[in-house]
């Protein structure tokens, strides 16, 4: 037997927690790479609750590069250190919301 037999508490397998991490980042930024033109997708998890508080991330590490992003006053901010790329919000943003993209070469 490996591991406890009994155990006094209840904590996810590794795998099951690393898949849990890579899928919160996830709700925070990644690469649709299903288009033809690959693009961010900044936001996908942030619930229409949050949108009306100011939000912040940064460093999420996609495959174009560490992307930070700002929420504030109807507006959102991102920033890509990496290659350049099209951008676009999650199912919790309205249609038209200003996004303004800044590509950063690390």
């Amino acid at each position: 037997v490996r591991g406890w037999v009994n155990p006094p508490h209840v904590t996810p397998h590794y795998w099951t927690a690393a898949e849990m991490l890579l899928l919160q980042m996830d709700m925070l930024a990644y690469l649709d790479e299903s288009v033809a033109e690959p693009t961010l997708v900044v936001g996908a998890g942030v619930p229409t609750q949050w949108l009306d508080r100011p939000l912040s991330v940064r460093g999420v590490s996609t495959r174009i590069g560490q992307v930070d992003w700002s929420w504030k006053d109807g507006v959102m901010d991102v920033v890509v250190r990496g290659r350049r790329c099209k951008a676009r919000l999650g199912p919790a943003f309205a249609p038209g919301t200003q996004v303004r993209l800044r590509t950063l070469n690390p």
